[in-house]
């Protein structure tokens, strides 16, 4: 069949000009003969449709990857599965590769769980996640070693693992391969499109956060080459105090290394007070982002935002809480920022109410709204109902203040502060209740519909994963990931702000929500490096106004893993999403329309960006084990006269060290230079590293300017 004539002609080339003699010599070549087809235009001889809650159409005829026909795969309802059977199982010592494409059909990509049986109805091997991508075919190879090693193959399954409704999508070419796959051709080219002249979306400095944890302790703080990292980092935001610390971290008390007569404990004196932070901020240059407590009073708030903000000559009374405390004025706590070596204002424009207090534990919870907390919960906060959170919940002395109080004392203070409200991804509806796990009882829809208009920014904690993905899950991730969640958000603020978008801001995000999870500590593998560019990039794309990843050091934790831009435990050392920051600090603050004709999902994932006005930039992320040629056509900007690269590229998906402009090892501050090249007209074309993120600057010649001509003054 064509089909086969196709693999025979490919294989001849990647052999070289010997073997394609060779070939012509031999009348039928050796690989079809001896490959299982499973599926190639019709079923292979003794395959079998044995699908379950899914019409398979084996007949059809568009898209085709090859051939006539393909499978078009209809899910009829949630965990439904394609299921091809042979009545004679295969031993897989014999065909230990399975190989298919796959095309994602339309819509959204098409999250996919591939596993074989042993017998007709036998256990399940280990199984293997795929996605795939919307309106594009993309070769999946699996080995037998990645399906937990089964011993015979009775039935292949692809399998939904949503849970939901997918639409349509499409498998070709299914093949049970003698030996290993063949190897990769040595590279493929790409063409990329930027569109100058193109609708502008804005790419905002706090896109390039992170978070600090006060957990690391004042010495950290004051490490110089910790400071010297963060610095050249390219990060311009950090969010304090920590996580979930900051749920229970009473400023004052762990400023003054105390517990402080009516303010909130301090557990851990031991930790980074206030003015570490401060100090800090102030060495790295970086903008601070606090998280008040929210167990606390919106009067204690109020004092936090005038120990940072405040002037010490500020007159104003902020006065006693609703516990009786009283918290005095705007300048006595200035004063008490001075006492610590910091006379002049910080200036903290962006603050939060609080850390995932939607996961509030009903053991802390008011009674009110226990009903609506989940089992696993872990935040020690006072509600598990939006609407509380939002208006607050009983009287006088016993009263749980909301994010209106806080808000109102807060800006009392300092109306040019920004109060983010911690929401949730999945927003659910008002009416969610305890059954809807997934929505935290609808928490996000309420907190938008009590806060309405006087929702300053919207907060959440987006991880992507619990359980160790696929590589090429995680590669594959931000593509779907981002649309998803904040198409989710926008339709809430439509049905539930009268159509008010309020900014999204990610305040905490990794691969892994939990770190003990990561066994196999991909957090600080070059998988982990092009998740986290591909997934700023994404972020932005989608309009969200502030990302800080979590977190720039951490510690270990028992998996080994670490979740830190930096190894706190080993002298500060770069993980290779390190990286990341300083190339997209170098982006620009515009972002525009750019075109690939490469698989952003498996292939290369592009983003455009305007830095000056003789200036583009191109962030290119290539996600495969070969070098791609790119060739890069730009409209409405030009002619191009050259550019530079700066470049950080792995050896493979699991190294945990990278080359960062040509360095293993570069300095602290970075000062390795980029590569420059050359280039004329209206395109270039560069060669893109394999396993690599590369941002270029592509330049065109500044304006012609006249010189002025100064006559001398003439008086009359």
């Amino acid at each position: 069949m064509l089909k086969r004539r196709l693999i025979v002609i490919v294989l001849g080339l990647a052999l070289g000009a010997g073997a394609a003699l060779i070939l012509r010599i031999v009348p039928s070549p050796a690989r079809p003969q001896v490959d299982v087809v499973v599926y190639d235009d019709a079923l292979g001889t003794g395959w079998s449709n044995w699908s379950w809650n899914t019409n398979a159409n084996f007949g059809n005829t568009s898209p085709v990857r090859s051939g006539t026909n393909s499978i078009a795969v209809d899910y009829t309802q949630g965990w439904a599965g394609l299921s091809l059977h042979t009545a004679t199982p295969l031993q897989t010592s014999l065909y230990p590769t399975l190989t298919f494409w796959v095309h994602g059909g339309s819509g959204s990509a098409k999250q996919l769980r591939v596993f074989v049986q042993e017998t007709d109805g036998g256990s399940a091997s280990a199984t293997y996640d795929i996605t795939a991508t919307v309106g594009a075919w993309t070769p999946i190879t699996i080995t037998m070693a990645q399906l937990g090693s089964p011993g015979q193959i009775a039935r292949i399954n692809l399998m939904d693992r949503t849970g939901g409704d997918q639409a349509v999508f499409y498998v070709d070419d299914i093949r049970l391969l003698q030996g290993a796959p063949p190897p990769p051709p040595p590279g493929f080219t790409a063409t990329i499109g930027i569109q100058a002249a193109g609708v502008v979306t804005p790419f905002h400095p706090a896109l390039l956060g992170s978070n600090l944890p006060a957990w690391l302790g004042p010495s950290k703080f004051s490490d110089a080459t910790f400071r010297a990292r963060t610095t050249a980092s390219g990060l311009t935001l950090l969010r304090l105090p920590g996580g979930s610390w900051s749920n229970a971290y009473g400023w004052l008390s762990c400023e003054k290394g105390s517990n402080q007569p009516g303010a909130s404990p301090c557990y851990w004196t031991w930790a980074a007070r206030p003015t570490d932070f401060i100090n800090f901020l102030k060495a790295t240059g970086m903008q601070g982002m606090w998280v008040v407590n929210p167990n606390a009073t919106s009067k204690e708030a109020a004092a936090a935002v005038a120990f940072f903000n405040g002037y010490i000559t500020d007159t104003r009374v902020i006065g006693v809480d609703i516990k009786g405390t009283n918290w005095y004025t705007v300048g006595h706590w200035a004063l008490l920022r001075a006492a610590g070596g910091n006379p002049q204002p910080l200036g903290i424009k962006l603050w939060e109410f609080g850390n995932e207090v939607y996961a509030s534990k009903s053991s802390t919870a008011t009674p009110s709204s226990s009903g609506l907390c989940q089992s696993w919960a872990w935040e020690d906060t006072w509600t598990c109902d939006g609407f509380e959170y939002v208006n607050g919940v009983g009287s006088g002395a016993g009263r749980h203040e909301g994010y209106l109080e806080f808000r109102q004392a807060m800006q009392a203070v300092d109306p040019t502060i920004t109060l983010a409200a911690v929401g949730y991804e999945y927003p659910g509806t008002p009416s969610d209740g305890q059954a809807q796990q997934q929505t935290y009882a609808g928490w996000g829809s309420r907190v938008i519909s009590a806060a309405g208009a006087a929702l300053d920014m919207y907060a959440i904690h987006p991880y992507p994963f619990f359980t160790p993905p696929t590589l090429q899950d995680a590669l594959g991730n931000p593509q779907t990931h981002w649309p998803g969640i904040i198409s989710g958000l926008r339709s809430a603020f439509n049905a539930y702000a009268g159509g008010r978008q309020a900014p999204i801001a990610v305040t905490e995000f990794n691969l892994f929500s939990v770190s003990d999870q990561d066994t196999g500590q991909l957090m600080t593998r070059a998988v982990n490096m092009l998740f986290l560019a591909d997934s700023i990039g994404m972020a932005a794309r989608e309009g969200v106004r502030l990302f800080a990843q979590w977190d720039l050091a951490n510690g270990r934790a028992s998996s080994g893993t670490e979740y830190g831009l930096m190894h706190e435990d080993n002298g500060y050392y770069r993980a290779p999403q390190y990286y990341v920051y300083p190339l997209w600090a170098r982006f620009g603050s515009q972002m525009l329309p750019v075109t690939s004709t490469a698989d952003p999902a498996t292939q290369l994932s592009v983003y455009a960006g305007r830095v000056n006005s003789v200036t583009l930039s191109l962030m290119a992320i290539n996600k495969t084990a070969m070098p791609i040629t790119a060739t890069i056509i730009v409209t409405g900007f030009g002619p191009l006269v050259g550019g530079a690269a700066h470049e950080v590229k792995a050896t493979s998906l699991n190294a945990q060290s990278v080359m960062y402009n040509g360095s293993a090892n570069p300095s602290d501050a970075l000062s390795e230079p980029p590569a420059s090249f050359t280039a004329a007209g209206a395109g270039v074309t560069r060669t893109l590293a394999p396993y690599s993120v590369t941002l270029f600057w592509l330049q065109q010649a500044p304006p012609n300017v006249l010189p002025r001509v100064y006559a001398p003054l003439m008086r009359r």
